[in-house]
């Protein structure tokens, strides 16, 4: 099986030599997973920065991942920076907790997820967003895994084909490197390829009065989105909470399916590279786009540049690709999730816009699209994909339709001109 992990671990052997824990080239850095510059399972303004970069500076981030105890080390590679991180965490290099009976979850933290971070960005505070650009993501360990949960997943609690009493279990699965395939090992399982991998977890540090949030669920802060279509060339944007922001990445996706039924994708170690970039809040942006009265065009409002807008009425998370502009919400309910985030995108898109509430409801039901992209993170996800193109011509029309009202009224202020005129000739 071909070994990707060597550069790696040879790099990081070299960091630990030297004390240090990052490699800093200019304006781009490289940051190394290991129990130094890792946090597991959970969120928090607590977690020290283990990097410090500016406004605009590139990460290039490791990220390891792995069942604690579920990956036979005499039969894979399982790379050092792994074991390192289960030996402190755990107990044991190969994830096992010989000394608790019964083992903890997670190895006793508070989720299950393996986090790369958190990176200090300078001059980003509270009320600023933080805009990520995905610049890369690369699978560098040849395997990944796959569990089911017993009672959790879409069909958990299901009778049907016996899911309800499923006693869960985890496949170690083979990646092939390269050809960028994965031969799914249970029986008759297929092969899918992995040429689109993405980041699972991305986000910041949530306010330091929420404690430690655990990497299970999604939120406000981003963590566990597990949206695949969040992948390279993709833009998200988080509002900061803390100075400095605080951005950690992991939980890598080698393939996934919208939903992620089983609980589990095709879950790998990544590196990427990430371009962090602060954007300042601006005065009074949001003002006229947070009255839920504003329900059509009486009320005119003037469209925002794009950096501008994405302020508007920001209470989780939004993204965009090269194609839409991408809105997601998050609750219990997947009804709930779809009704708030088609509210959020229509604020979006009328401060893209200019448009009222009332127009951006009509065009989104013929152009914006739904989609859920999973359903078992304790909080669903659900997503509204708003066209780049539809969001533009909108733009263009109220545009278009101000200037004629500016030159209509241009016209009667002339033709009051010219009447007053006539008057005072006439006397």
């Amino acid at each position: 099986m071909a070994r990707r992990v060597g550069a790696f671990e040879a790099t990081l052997a070299l960091a630990l030599l030297a004390g240090c824990v990052t490699v800093a080239r200019g304006a781009e850095h490289e940051l190394l997973a290991g129990p130094k510059t890792t946090h597991f399972g959970g969120w928090s303004a607590a977690h020290p920065p283990v990097l410090e970069v500016d406004s605009g500076d590139v990460v290039r981030l490791w990220t390891v991942s792995g069942e604690p105890g579920g990956v036979p080390l005499d039969a894979w590679d399982v790379p050092s920076a792994l074991r390192a991180v289960w030996r402190e965490a755990c107990g044991a290099e190969d994830g096992t907790q010989p000394h608790r009976s019964p083992p903890l979850p997670h190895c006793g933290n508070p989720g299950p997820h393996i986090l790369t971070g958190p990176v200090r960005v300078r001059g980003a505070k509270p009320g600023d967003v933080l805009r990520v650009d995905v610049l890369s993501a690369t699978p560098w360990v040849p395997w990944g895994w796959n569990a089911i949960r017993e009672g959790k997943g879409a069909l958990g609690a299901s009778r049907a084909y016996g899911f309800d009493a499923h006693a869960g279990g985890t496949y170690v699965v083979p990646i092939d490197l390269e050809a960028m395939t994965s031969t799914l090992p249970w029986p008759a399982g297929g092969t899918v390829d992995v040429t689109a991998p993405f980041f699972g977890q991305m986000g910041v540090a949530p306010a330091a009065a929420r404690g430690v949030v655990g990497s299970a669920a999604p939120g406000a802060h981003g963590g566990n989105l597990d949206d695949k279509l969040l992948g390279v060339g993709s833009t998200l944007f988080f509002r900061v909470n803390v100075e400095g922001a605080l951005f950690s990445a992991g939980d890598g996706h080698a393939a996934q399916g919208d939903g992620e039924f089983c609980v589990t994708a095709l879950e790998t170690s990544l590196e990427g590279r990430f371009r962090l970039t602060v954007t300042p809040r601006p005065n009074s942006t949001t003002a006229p786009y947070s009255r839920s009265d504003r329900r059509d065009d009486a009320a005119r409002a003037t469209s925002l540049e794009p950096n501008d807008a994405v302020f508007a009425n920001l209470t989780t998370p939004r993204a965009e690709t090269s194609t839409h502009f991408i809105s997601m919400a998050f609750h219990e309910s997947l009804d709930v999730a779809a009704e708030r985030a088609l509210l959020d995108a229509v604020a979006w898109a009328m401060a893209l816009t200019g448009a009222g509430a009332e127009s951006v409801y009509r065009t989104a039901s013929l152009a914006f699209d739904a989609g859920i992209p999973q359903v078992v993170n304790g909080l669903k996800t659900a997503r509204v994909a708003m066209p780049k193109a539809v969001i533009r011509s909108m733009r263009a029309a109220r545009r278009a339709a101000d200037s004629s009202d500016r030159q209509t009224k241009q016209k009667r202020t002339r033709h009051t001109r010219d009447e007053g005129r006539s008057r005072e000739e006439e006397l």
